[in-house]
């Protein structure tokens, strides 16, 4: 099945009939070729359409489509959007919707972007989203999203994820975080690093995770000393902190940050080999 077929399958098990009816029905308009004024009336309409169903949470999944954060109201907002033909009218529309949307639409609009056929065109939407004051957009472009990670070049991707530290939005529901890592982003965090120490605060431990794995040879190798303090210091501290230190330390790319691992913290090291503390359990 493709995506349109699979959300409509979840929806006809969530919706009643009348709302099912109503939501294939405007499928169908706009998969005629609606006017664009029809697609945006009929994804204002669909909360009060769906009635008490629309915030139901969907709790279901898909390879690379994680569902977690979806309600019913946003699958249905994602059934009118696979409804658009794939022309350039349907771009502009998306993005006419995009300047007049309001915050729950967003939300929709941003969480659905990776499953459209055009969604190399509405990349300016993506970037406004990790621009974006509201951290439900925000949240919604950056957690368990494919899109970032295949359609952001270094720059937003970076700009994405240094934003989440700032804001306390976790990474491990950043998709694609470790194959997207690069030096550019370490060398910003450890910036970072140190900007938090001066004003007497940490960085969030996650980020060592995109920090360990550049501190060989290469644009981050003068970087490594500075890093391995910082390092040494979570691990000399104990609890999550320490734990997250040891997951990044496993990474290390050069012979001194695996033997401030097996020097510091030997207590994590079975547990590590094991595969038992992963970055899903490591604050737990």
């Amino acid at each position: 099945m493709n995506a349109r077929e699979i959300l409509d399958a979840w929806l006809s098990q969530r919706l009643e009939a009348p709302a099912l009816e109503w939501l294939r029905a405007q499928g169908a308009r706009l998969e005629g070729g609606a006017p664009e004024s029809a697609f945006h009336l009929a994804f204002g309409q669909v909360p009060r359409r769906l009635g008490a169903a629309a915030r139901a949470p969907l709790n279901a999944a898909h390879e690379g489509w994680d569902l977690r954060d979806w309600t019913v109201e946003q699958a249905a907002r994602a059934f009118l959007l696979l409804s658009l033909p794939d022309t350039p009218e349907s771009v502009r529309a998306v993005l006419a919707l995009h300047q007049t949307a309001d915050l729950g639409e967003h939300v929709a609009l941003v969480r659905a972007l990776f499953l459209l056929p055009f969604a190399e065109g509405v990349l300016h939407v993506a970037r406004e989203a990790i621009r974006s004051n509201m951290g439900d957009v925000f949240r919604a472009i950056s957690q368990r999203n494919p899109y970032p990670a295949k359609y952001f070049d270094d720059i937003a991707w970076n700009q994405m994820v240094a934003k989440c530290v700032f804001t306390d939005v976790p990474l491990r529901t950043i998709q694609g975080l470790d194959a997207r890592a690069n030096v550019a982003l370490a060398r910003m965090l450890l910036d970072l690093a140190q900007e938090r120490k001066a004003a007497g605060r940490p960085l969030a431990v996650e980020a060592w995770r995109c920090v360990v794995p550049f501190l060989g040879e290469g644009a981050a190798s003068d970087r490594e000393g500075e890093a391995l303090v910082f390092l040494a210091d979570l691990l000399a501290h104990g609890g999550s902190g320490a734990r997250a230190a040891a997951l990044a330390l496993q990474n290390a790319p050069t012979p001194a940050g695996r033997l401030l691992l097996r020097a510091a913290a030997p207590e994590l090291l079975p547990s590590l080999e094991a595969g038992t503390l992963t970055w899903e359990n490591y604050d737990v």
